[in-house]
């Protein structure tokens, strides 16, 4: 990956979506970045629909989801540029219509994009962020990382990443580098997490995966962790709490049980409030 970064922010114009944007401007600090603002206006109606009336409504109910949405985008352009915006970042405001997913998924590739942040709306992780519950259909379906930020959370360095896997992923720097960048950017350490739930120990291909790893992420700045016998999602959480790590970076893949984090769940107290941001990979990209 090259040294200039293409992020999305999506936004609902919720002070939620204006505390990830604080966040993303202070993670790539220091790097030529050039952020999206993305309004999705998800409620716009087709045109296709038949008869001359609904055409007329169609077209009224556009208009004004089209002011809404330029008129949001030209307040947060104001509020950033009061606030001051760093001469390495370039904003550019954008109304688009479609479903959220479709919409997001057809820019990432049109514009070539790195990294989707955004806020969740804490409580509930992903599956309730105010911008709709088809964020979480995100993870591990769009080629670029995505990261979520929770609430409540403010950006203080990137001293220590927790990257919570399985070792049955293909490793490759491809794959890794929102990680790898994210490391280099902040000099940050990386904690390696491995979750034995079943107590079952390393298969052949997982402790080769694993030696891999470590040489690509290079021994001086990783460690290499495993907690066994306790949850995924759970553990994965516990452990980033513990170490005081200030984000954690996990593979998107189906069925995935670290995805669990943002889903409702027993233990709702746990495992449903994110503590620190969380990036989630795309098994696709390696």
């Amino acid at each position: 990956m090259s040294s200039m970064r293409n992020v999305i922010l999506p936004t609902d114009f919720s002070p939620n979506a204006q505390k990830a944007i604080a966040y993303a401007q202070n993670l790539f600090k220091g790097n030529t970045t050039t952020f999206y603002l993305v309004n999705v206006m998800d409620g716009a109606v087709p045109y296709s629909t038949t008869g001359i009336g609904t055409k007329r409504m169609a077209e009224t109910i556009n208009k004004s989801l089209l002011e809404q949405s330029n008129e949001g985008l030209e307040t947060t352009m104001a509020d950033l540029k009061a606030q001051g915006i760093a001469e390495e970042h370039t904003f550019v405001p954008c109304s688009l219509k479609g479903s959220f997913f479709n919409t997001i998924e057809k820019f990432i590739e049109e514009k070539d994009i790195h990294y989707v942040i955004m806020g969740t709306k804490g409580a509930s992780g992903l599956k309730e962020m105010t911008l709709g519950s088809n964020t979480s259909s995100l993870l591990g379906k769009v080629l670029a990382a995505v990261l979520a930020v929770p609430e409540n959370y403010t950006f203080q360095n990137i001293d220590e990443l927790v990257f919570a896997t399985d070792y049955e992923v293909d490793y490759s720097e491809k794959g890794l580098a929102p990680l790898l960048d994210l490391r280099r950017d902040h000099n940050s350490r990386i904690a390696v997490l491995f979750l034995d739930e079943q107590r079952k120990g390393l298969s052949g291909t997982q402790i080769t995966a694993k030696s891999y790893l470590q040489t690509l992420l290079k021994e001086e700045n990783s460690d290499f962790f495993e907690l066994d016998g306790v949850g995924v999602a759970m553990g994965a959480r516990l452990f980033t709490k513990s170490r005081r790590a200030d984000l954690l970076c996990l593979v998107a893949k189906k069925h995935d049980k670290l995805l669990d984090l943002f889903r409702k769940s027993e233990t709702k107290g746990m495992v449903n409030h994110a503590d620190v941001p969380i990036l989630v990979l795309n098994q696709a990209n390696f």
